[in-house]
C-alpha cells in the first residue's frame, strides 16, 4: 500500500500528466461550477472531473479504511441567476434560463441537470424541468421561481414589466423624439384630466376607459400614460379636425394593466405637446385602482327617451336593444330576477299593464313572447323578485291611495297570491326590494305621492316568515329624521340589499324624481343602525345628483358593487356629457366591512357602453356564473380557476397547476386550498 501511494503521488507530480482530481497549475481555475466545462465541477477553485459515483469529485474514495474520505453530501441548492427582470413589449413573451447549482459538504458545487420548478404567481409565466422560463406576456409583477431537487430547494426572484405603446390615427413613431424634451408645469395650458375620476376603483374586466380631458388646439400632440410599477400603457394622439379631447384606451394594453400589480394604483396623466410653442406641458396625474373582481353577466337599464330596456354584456361597450318591439310600444319600471333569467316590466308609457319575459328566449319578434298574457288586472308600478324566482312583490295603484299597497304575484301564471299568514301593507307603498337571503322585503312608506316623484318617504322592512308568510313591518329610517342630511329633504327612496343581505343602500333628498330632484346615497345595517352618507359615491359631501342605488349580485375583493344614476358630468362636452345634466349610470365599489362611521364607498366609474345622448336609469345586473375551463375570457377574475390563458383559439379559462396550494387571488373552496396564512373568501384565496 505505501508503494501504491507513492506511485499515485508520482503521477500527480508528473509534468506530463495530471490525473483528474489532482491539483495542478494547468487545471482550469474557477469560482463556481458554472466556470467549469461539462463533466467537471469546482473544488478548491480548480475545475475537477466528476465521476458521479458518490456525489463527490473523482478520486475521493468513499470506501472504508485508513485513507478513506468521508462521503460527500449535498448541503443545499442555489438558482443562478438569483434574480431576473424581463420586459414584455407589446405582447411579446420574453424568456430566461435558470441553472440549479448544488452545494456539497466539502465546499464544492456543480450544476444539476434539472428539477421540479414552479412559478409564483403562476400567471407570470411557465417554466420547464430544465429551468427555461417563458413569460405569459399579459401579467406584470414580481414573483418567485422555486426549484426542488434531491430533497433540497432554492428560489430566485423574477420581475416582469409590461410595456404597450399605441399610436393614434395619423401619428407615427416619428413623434417620440419630440416628447423627449423636458416637460414644464403650467396649470393654465395643461391638459386637465376629467375622466377617469381621481380615486375610482374598477373591476378588472371593465371595458377600457375613454380617457377625457379639456384644453386643446389643432395641431397639438398628446401622450396619455397609464402606469403601474410593472405595467405601462402609453398612447400618442393628435388633435385633428374631429378631435374629441379624449382617447379610448387600447383594449389589449388595458387588460394587461388591469391584471398586473393588483395591489398598486395606476397613475393616469396626459402630457400636451403644444403646437404653437413646441413646449411639452406636464399633466397632473390622477390615481385609480383595479380590484381583483370581475362583474360578469349583463346590465339591463332603461333608456327613457326610447322607451326600451337596453342590455350591455360584461366586458364590452356594446348596447343591445334586445327587445326592439315591446308590448304597447314601450317597456319600463323593470326588474330582473336573482338568477338573471326573468325580467318583469310594465308597458305602454303609463298604462302600467305588466308581464314577465324569459331573457333566455329570443325577444326580437313583434310582439315578443310573454310568460303570461297581458291583462287589465295585472297592473303594477315597481317590482322585486324573490331569491328563488317564484314570487314577485309589486306596488299597486300608486296613483290611487285607497286601493294602493304591496302585493305578491306568481310570475309563472300572472296571478295575485294572497299571503297564507300576515298581510302586506296597504295605502301608498313603493320601491319594494326583496333581500337576497329571502328573509325581508324593504320598501318605502309614508309617501305623499307615487314613487316616481315622492317628496316624503321612510325606509321600512317586512319580515318574511316563509313561503307567502309575512311578518311585522318595522321602521328603519324616517325620511325627515336624518341629522345633517345634504340635501335637506324628507324623501327616502329605492332601498337595495347588499348581496349578503347585511346592509341596505338607499337614496335620500328632496324628491325621488331624478330629472329634477336633489338626492344623495346612504348606507346602513339591515337593523337600521350605522347610517352613513356615501360621500365618495355621491360626488363629495355636497353632491346632490345621485339616485336609485342598486347592488349588483357580486361581492369580490372585499367590495360590493353598487350601480346608481346621476346627473353629474361625465368627461368633457364632446366625448362625454359635461354641461348637459343627462342622467347616466355609474358604479361604485363599496367596502364589505367598513369601520364604524366610515364612508365605505369609493369614487365611481361610468358604466361603459351607454349612450351619452340618452337619459339612462334603473340598472339591474343579471349575474353570470364563473366560467369553467375552456370558456372564453378576458381576465382571470372571470374564470373559476382565476386563470385566463392564451390558446390557439383565443383566450380561455384554464385550470391552475395540479398540486400545491392556491396563491392570493386564486380559486378556492375552503381555507385548506390556500397557502398558509390566506383565508378563502368569496371563492378566492385572500378574499373577504
Amino acid at each position: 500500500m505505501p508503494c501504491m501511494r507513492w506511485i499515485l503521488g508520482a503521477f500527480c507530480l508528473s509534468a506530463l500528466f495530471v490525473a483528474p482530481g489532482c491539483s495542478s497549475d494547468e487545471a482550469q481555475s474557477c469560482a463556481s461550477a458554472r466556470d467549469c466545462p461539462s463533466g467537471t465541477t469546482c473544488v478548491s477553485n480548480r475545475c475537477t472531473a466528476y465521476d458521479g459515483a458518490d456525489g463527490g469529485p473523482q478520486g475521493q474514495d468513499s470506501g472504508v479504511g485508513r485513507d478513506a474520505q468521508p462521503p460527500l453530501t449535498m448541503t443545499g441548492l442555489a438558482l443562478e441567476p438569483p434574480s431576473v427582470e424581463l420586459i414584455a413589449r407589446d405582447g411579446d413573451r420574453p424568456s430566461a434560463d435558470f441553472r440549479i447549482v448544488a452545494r456539497y459538504s466539502d465546499g464544492s458545487t456543480r450544476n444539476l441537470p434539472g428539477g421540479n420548478f414552479s412559478v409564483t404567481p403562476y400567471a407570470l409565466g411557465s417554466i420547464d424541468t430544465v429551468g427555461h422560463f417563458v413569460a405569459d406576456g399579459r401579467f406584470g409583477g414580481q414573483g418567485e421561481i422555486e426549484v426542488e431537487a434531491e430533497g433540497h430547494s432554492a428560489t430566485a426572484s423574477i420581475r416582469i414589466r409590461l410595456e404597450t405603446v399605441v399610436f393614434g390615427e395619423g401619428v407615427t413613431a416619428d413623434v417620440l423624439p419630440r416628447f423627449a424634451i423636458p416637460a414644464i408645469d403650467d396649470p393654465i395650458r395643461e391638459a386637465t384630466l376629467l375622466y377617469p375620476l381621481d380615486g375610482t376603483v374598477m373591476p378588472q374586466n371593465v371595458y377600457p376607459a375613454d380617457v377625457q380631458w379639456q384644453t386643446s388646439t389643432p395641431g397639438d400632440l398628446y401622450r396619455v400614460s397609464i402606469e403601474k410599477p410593472n405595467a405601462t400603457l402609453i398612447g400618442y394622439v393628435a388633435a385633428d379636425a374631429g378631435f374629441r379631447n379624449g382617447w379610448l384606451a387600447d383594449e389589449f394594453g388595458w387588460r394587461r394593466l388591469a391584471q398586473s400589480d393588483p395591489e398598486s394604483a395606476a397613475a393616469i396623466r396626459v402630457d400636451r405637446l403644444e403646437a404653437a410653442s413646441g413646449e411639452l406641458i406636464r399633466g397632473k396625474p390622477v390615481q385609480m385602482r383595479f380590484a381583483r373582481a370581475a362583474l360578469t353577466g349583463s346590465v339591463y337599464y332603461w333608456d327613457i327617451g326610447a322607451g326600451r330596456i337596453i342590455r350591455i354584456d360584461d366586458g364590452t361597450n356594446n348596447r343591445q336593444a334586445f327587445m326592439p318591439s315591446p308590448p304597447l310600444g314601450c317597456v319600463g319600471c323593470h326588474s330582473v330576477s336573482s338568477s338573471g333569467r326573468y325580467m318583469a316590466g310594465r308597458f305602454g308609457g303609463g298604462e302600467n299593464i305588466a308581464s314577465v319575459f324569459d331573457l333566455t328566449k329570443d325577444l326580437t319578434s313583434d310582439p315578443p313572447p310573454l310568460e303570461f298574457p297581458t291583462s287589465e288586472s295585472m297592473r303594477w308600478w315597481f317590482s322585486s323578485w324573490s331569491p328563488d324566482d317564484t314570487r314577485l312583490v309589486v306596488s299597486l295603484t300608486e296613483g290611487a291611495p285607497s286601493t294602493a299597497g304591496l302585493a305578491l304575484v306568481d310570475p309563472k301564471t300572472g296571478t295575485y297570491v294572497s299571503p297564507v299568514e300576515g298581510a302586506l301593507p296597504t295605502g301608498l307603498a313603493t320601491h319594494p326590494a326583496w333581500a337576497p337571503d329571502g328573509s325581508e322585503i324593504a320598501y318605502v312608506g309614508n309617501l305623499d305621492v307615487w314613487g316616481g316623484a315622492n317628496t316624503t318617504g321612510d325606509i321600512r322592512a317586512l319580515e318574511v316568515l316563509g313561503p307567502d308568510r309575512i311578518g311585522a313591518s318595522r321602521l328603519l329610517v324616517a325620511g325627515d329624521q336624518i341629522p345633517g342630511a345634504v340635501p335637506a329633504g324628507r324623501a327616502a327612496s329605492y332601498p337595495s340589499y347588499s348581496p349578503d343581505s347585511r346592509w341596505l343602500a338607499f337614496a335620500h333628498g328632496t324628491s325621488s324624481r331624478s330629472e329634477t330632484g336633489e338626492s344623495a346615497l346612504y348606507f346602513l345595517r339591515r337593523d337600521g343602525t350605522g347610517l352613513v352618507r356615501l360621500d365618495n359615491a355621491s360626488g363629495g359631501p355636497n353632491g346632490v345628483t345621485s339616485f336609485q342605488p342598486r347592488f349588483s349580485p357580486f361581492e369580490q375583493d372585499g367590495y360590493y358593487w353598487l350601480s346608481f344614476l346621476s346627473r353629474r358630468d361625465y368627461g368633457n362636452p364632446i366625448a362625454g356629457t359635461a354641461g348637459t345634466g343627462r342622467q347616466q349610470i355609474w358604479v361604485a365599489a363599496i367596502k364589505t366591512n367598513p369601520q364604524p362611521g366610515e364612508d365605505p364607498s369609493t369614487v365611481p366609474y361610468w358604466l361603459p357602453g351607454q349612450s351619452t345622448a340618452s337619459l339612462n336609469i334603473s340598472a339591474y345586473w343579471a349575474p353570470r356564473p364563473c366560467r369553467e375551463g375552456g370558456a372564453s375570457c378576458a381576465v382571470g377574475a372571470e374564470c373559476c380557476s382565476q386563470v385566463c390563458n392564451a390558446d390557439t383559439s383565443g383566450a380561455i379559462c384554464t385550470d391552475p397547476p395540479s398540486g400545491g396550494c392556491a396563491q392570493f387571488g386564486e380559486a378556492c373552496t375552503g381555507d385548506g386550498d390556500c397557502c398558509v396564512g390566506l383565508p378563502c373568501g368569496g371563492g378566492v384565496c385572500g378574499g373577504f
